[in-house]
């Protein structure tokens, strides 16, 4: 089964604090989102991560690394597509080549890791990418970046961050409850559909 989440900024005080998440410290979160992540999904899942899984604010910014061995922790195989902080540690840290940080990232234990991706199941057709902006027409998009500002629903798809589901990942029939939803309602819905 596959399982979606963006947004964890892992070891990251500053989105700890700015999303107001409820952890003492940003060890007490990795440990507890961790534990979710555990608690939704089994070996032989998929976890996309969509985006921003570390934190990078720049070239004095190395901690991400450890960030990045949490993999290791998680039960399901992962397929990392990169966000902005990935993008920033790209530029900084793997000489702004993308293949060399997938290779590092592989090496550590993740399936795949990608810019963005595309995923197919009952019946629906998704694009997975960390920016809303970057939506697809014609696909259901699954997509992080914006934290809670956005809310959950969008015309063109869904923001699978963490904040918004408790810190657990959406697994396929989240998903499809989410698509129920938007057709039932949301989409017709004159106040939420000005977007």
């Amino acid at each position: 089964m596959n399982f979606f989440i963006s947004d964890i900024h892992f070891s990251d005080d500053s989105t700890l604090k700015r999303d107001n998440r409820p952890f003492k410290t940003t060890a007490q979160f990795d440990k507890y989102i961790i534990k979710q992540i555990n608690k939704s999904v089994k070996k032989g899942d998929t976890l996309y991560v969509v985006g921003d899984l570390i934190d990078c604010d720049g070239a004095g910014d190395d901690g991400f690394f450890r960030s990045l061995k949490y993999v290791k922790h998680i039960r399901a195989d992962v397929i990392f597509i990169t966000g902005n902080n990935e993008d920033r540690a790209i530029k900084y840290f793997f000489d702004n080549n993308f293949s060399k940080f997938r290779d590092y990232c592989i090496a550590l234990g993740y399936k795949d890791v990608k810019k963005d991706d595309y995923v197919s199941f009952s019946g629906f057709d998704f694009y997975l990418t960390h920016k809303p902006i970057d939506y697809k027409k014609d696909y259901l998009n699954l997509f992080g970046h914006i934290h809670r500002g956005g809310g959950i629903y969008k015309r063109f798809g869904f923001n699978i961050g963490c904040d918004l589901n408790h810190f657990r990942p959406y697994s396929e029939q989240d998903i499809l409850h989410l698509i129920d939803m938007k057709r039932k309602y949301w989409d017709d819905d004159k106040n939420i559909a000005i977007q």
